[in-house]
C-alpha cells in the first residue's frame, strides 16, 4: 500500500506541473480543470496524512497553493460559464450576447490576477513542500495503518455526509457534501480497484462518480446563477431591452437546478443512504 500511495502522491504532484505550464502559457480550458483535480487530490492526501499523524498542519504544508487553487477557480468558473451559455442559447435559440461578452471580460480579469499573482513562481515553488512533507510522513507509516486510515475516513466523511443529508434545503450543504464524496473517491482511489478484500470497491467508485458528476452539474447551474444575478444588478426591466430573455435564462437554470437538486437527494437516500460501501 505504502508503494502504491507514494505512486498516487507522485502522479498526481506529475499533474500538477504539467497542467500548471499549459495553464500558464495559454489559460487552456482543460488544462485548468486537470491542474484544479490535481490540488484536490493532493488536498485529500493532506487529510490522508493529518489522519496518520494528527500533528501535521494541512494549512502550513498547503501554503500559497490555496491562493493559487482560489485565482484559478475564477478562471474556470468564467469558462465553465461561457460553455453552459452557448449550451442553453442554442437550446432556447436566443442570443444572450451582452451576458457572453460580460463573461469573457470576467475571464480576462481573472486570467490577469492569476498573472499578476505567478509573478516569477515555478509549479515546484507551490508544491515542493507538500511533496516533501508528505513523502517523509508516508514513509514513517506502516502498511496496515495507511490501509486503516484510508478506510476510517471514508467512513467518517461518509457518515458526515449522511447526517448533512438530513438538512435538505440550504445550498451550502451540498457544497458540501460535494467536497467530501470527492475526497472520499479521491482516496478510495489508491487502492486497487481488484483488490479480493474490497469487493465493494469499484461498485461505490463508480456509485461516487455518478454522485459528483450530479453535483458537479449542480454547482455549475448554482454558479450560473450567481453570475447572472451580479450581470443584471444595476438593470430592470424598464431600462434594459433585452431583461425578458434573462429572466427565462434564470428561470430555466433554476428548473434544472432543481431537478439536479431533487436527483441528488434521492440518490442520497436510496444509493448512499443506506449499508456499507467498502
Amino acid at each position: 500500500m505504502l508503494k502504491r500511495l507514494l505512486s498516487y502522491l507522485e502522479k498526481q504532484l506529475s499533474a500538477f506541473d504539467n497542467n500548471f505550464v499549459k495553464v500558464c502559457d495559454s489559460f487552456d480550458f482543460d488544462a485548468i480543470h486537470d491542474m484544479r483535480v490535481a490540488v484536490k487530490r493532493l488536498r485529500a492526501l493532506m487529510i490522508l496524512a493529518e489522519k496518520l499523524e494528527p500533528s501535521f498542519n494541512i494549512a502550513e504544508t498547503e501554503g500559497e497553493l490555496r491562493q493559487l487553487f482560489k485565482l484559478s477557480g475564477k478562471m474556470r468558473d468564467a469558462q465553465v460559464q461561457q460553455s453552459l451559455l452557448a449550451d442553453y442559447a442554442q437550446n432556447l435559440n436566443i442570443s444572450f450576447g451582452e451576458y457572453d461578452l460580460w463573461l469573457r471580460n470576467f475571464e480576462k480579469k481573472s486570467i490577469k490576477k492569476f498573472t499578476s499573482y505567478l509573478k516569477v513562481n515555478t509549479s515546484t515553488d507551490f508544491t515542493r513542500n507538500l511533496s516533501q512533507t508528505l513523502s517523509e510522513l508516508f514513509n514513517r507509516s506502516e502498511n496496515a495503518q495507511i490501509v486503516n486510515a484510508i478506510n476510517d475516513l471514508v467512513e467518517d466523511l461518509l457518515d458526515k455526509v449522511r447526517e448533512m443529508n438530513e438538512d435538505q434545503q440550504h445550498d451550502e450543504q451540498l457544497h458540501e457534501i460535494r467536497r467530501k464524496l470527492k475526497q472520499c473517491n479521491y482516496l478510495l482511489s489508491v487502492f486497487d480497484k481488484d483488490d479480493p478484500d474490497l469487493p465493494k470497491l469499484s461498485e461505490t467508485l463508480q456509485l461516487l462518480e455518478k454522485a459528483n458528476n450530479l453535483l458537479g452539474e449542480w454547482h455549475d447551474h448554482d454558479v450560473a446563477r450567481e453570475f447572472l444575478f451580479n450581470f443584471l444588478n444595476n438593470k430592470s426591466t424598464v431600462d434594459y431591452p433585452g431583461y425578458s430573455r434573462y429572466k427565462l435564462l434564470l428561470e430555466k437554470t433554476g428548473e434544472r437546478k432543481h431537478f439536479l437538486h431533487m436527483e441528488i437527494i434521492r440518490m442520497m437516500e436510496s444509493e448512499l443512504g443506506n449499508g456499507d460501501l467498502i
